[in-house]
């Protein structure tokens, strides 16, 4: 059936009743036509395209631009949402919608509908074919298209590529889709994936429900609002009393990180320090990857040993500071605090998003709270200073480099 594109980019990712609640989209009708090319057009691409589209729906003097990238083997295909704030991956073998915020960071699998049809065209309408035009240069065959709820105009190459429809879609909403660009590079197998360490989240089957991580710890509670022990100044420190926000020893810490949206409990994340490699290691609850991060080279790894995959990356944080090094900038220490037994001093902080946050790092450089607005983002459970072995931070040379997904 034709599906409802327009419909999609009008109402791509609404929040459902929850506030932060993962971003659904319409569910596709995706599979690959086995009728001959002649009685109707392709309605999947041969060959891997990225297109970008205006789209404007019915009672919107506003076109939208929305990617869309195409698998050629004609059963994968991926719908970026607007200003990087998800996307959804279609797989129609499998018949599953994978819907990914890259906010939360958290995606979700949800059942597909499949039809022997793509994205805009399916077996169940009515075809006729009218002659050819061009468009961004590329040649394309004209169809007039009639359904059960309309008419509608379209263009699509000989390989499947939709250029142009315009005119009633199958649920009666009227528009034009047309295509602002088209380009035949080899897609990446991570195109079509979730990216590394992003969580699974299972949506509410019932009202009153709540969202459930699918690899939830049962011992996770959720995080309760807490304020540090206010000092008596809120004034900028001295530069020479800046604080460490590197640790300065080895250490062990197991952490409770927020829930990803609200109703879901805390995860557990363990970071691993080695000042001697200056390597952190961080291993995260129900995800069975785990990172290496070399400050030295700036180099970020992402190891998955039992799928024998290693993802590199630019290693973030332009603030980590070497050894005996002490933050940079203007610093206001707000408050103090004892998180999992040690003591720690509580600084204003502004986040790479501009958010204020309260940081409590210990006088030696190991963070062990991270406050907001009264309510915890990150809290230290558990402390331990000991010597971290060179070999926690080895990356197996068995593992095959896998490039990584577009967030």
């Amino acid at each position: 059936m034709l599906y409802n594109f327009r419909a999609l980019c009008s109402s791509f990712y609404k929040k459902k009743s929850y506030t932060g609640s993962i971003l659904i989209g319409t569910t596709f009708f995706v599979a690959l036509s086995a009728y001959a090319q002649e009685k109707h057009p392709l309605f999947m691409p041969k060959r891997d395209v990225t297109v970008v589209y205006a789209v404007q729906p019915e009672n919107s003097s506003l076109a939208q631009k929305r990617k869309i990238y195409f698998s050629g083997n004609g059963t994968l295909f991926r719908i970026d949402g607007p200003n990087n704030i998800g996307f959804t991956l279609i797989d129609s073998a499998k018949q599953t919608a994978t819907v990914v915020s890259n906010k939360s960071r958290v995606y979700t699998v949800i059942p597909s509908k499949s039809g022997k049809g793509g994205l805009f065209l399916d077996e169940s309408l009515h075809f006729r074919k009218k002659g050819t035009d061009r468009i961004l240069g590329i040649l394309c065959h004209h169809w007039s298209v009639q359904g059960t709820k309309g008419h509608s105009d379209v263009c699509v190459t000989d390989e499947g590529i939709l250029l142009r429809q315009e005119g009633m879609d199958i649920d009666g909403i009227d528009g034009k889709t047309e295509a602002l660009s088209v380009q035949f590079d080899a897609l990446s197998p991570s195109t079509f994936q979730v990216p590394v360490g992003y969580q699974q989240v299972r949506l509410p089957q019932q009202k009153g429900e709540s969202p459930t991580l699918v690899s939830p710890n049962a011992n996770a509670q959720p995080l309760s609002p807490i304020q540090a022990k206010k000092s008596e100044n809120g004034n900028k420190v001295d530069a020479s009393q800046n604080p460490f926000i590197t640790p300065q020893r080895d250490v062990d810490v197991v952490y409770a990180i927020a829930g990803p949206m609200p109703g879901l409990p805390p995860f557990h994340q363990r970071m691993r320090w080695s000042v001697e490699q200056w390597k952190q290691r961080i291993d995260s609850q129900g995800i069975d990857t785990y990172m290496i991060t070399d400050y030295r080279t700036q180099r970020l790894t992402v190891l998955n040993p039992q799928l024998k995959k290693k993802t590199e990356l630019v290693a973030p944080g332009a603030s980590i500071q070497g050894a005996g090094k002490r933050a940079e900038g203007d610093y206001v220490k707000v408050g103090e605090a004892t998180v999992a037994g040690q003591f720690c001093n509580e600084w204003e902080v502004a986040d790479t998003e501009g958010n204020i946050n309260d940081v409590c790092y210990t006088n030696d450089g190991v963070m062990l709270r991270v406050v907001r607005n009264n309510i915890p983002l990150v809290v230290a459970l558990k402390v331990v200073y000991a010597h971290q072995d060179a070999g926690l931070y080895k990356i197996p040379s068995d593992l095959k480099m896998l490039a990584p997904a577009h967030p």
